[in-house]
């Protein structure tokens, strides 16, 4: 007399699968907020003048899924009292796509400040471009992670 199981293999994948959905959703969701809240940080600061407005411009962040871009949001809509041939949102955007092909595993964030000039700005000038988002980022990320753990729990 042995045992048998009573599994029903096809009722445990599915299940499974619709708990990996569940995580791959709240991932991307947290992400995207959180990349919405280091932008928005970024291009409200008041600590330097933008001359063109591409450097405002150029501040947008990617979420990436095992090295494929998820979502993108760079917007203009900044424009300085001089005019500049240079799209800073293309320069932006390409930066974080160039980026992106780091993350071939897991879940990122990437809130990018794409013109060149960017770290000279936070160095040199001591003036803030994106090190308060970076420290916000920083912050927040534990919080998330807690969140997604408590949701997952819930849903189980």
């Amino acid at each position: 007399m042995g045992i048998e199981p009573r599994i029903n293999m096809a009722q445990i994948n599915s299940y499974l699968q619709e708990r990996i959905e569940t995580l791959d959703q709240l991932m991307i969701r947290n992400l995207n907020y959180l990349g919405m809240e280091c932008v928005n940080l970024a291009k409200n600061l008041d600590t330097y003048q933008d001359q063109t407005g591409n450097l405002r411009n150029s501040i947008g962040y990617v979420v990436v899924k095992h090295g494929n871009i998820i979502n993108s949001i760079f917007t203009g809509g900044t424009s300085g009292p001089k005019q500049s041939e240079e799209s800073g949102e293309k320069i932006g955007e390409d930066y974080a796509k160039e980026l992106a092909k780091d993350f071939g595993n897991g879940y990122a964030v990437i809130v990018v400040a794409g013109m060149d000039y960017a770290s000279y700005v936070e160095d040199v000038n001591h003036l803030d471009v994106l090190n308060p988002a970076k420290n916000l980022a920083t912050s927040r990320i534990n919080q998330i992670a807690q969140s997604i753990v408590n949701t997952m729990r819930r849903r189980s």
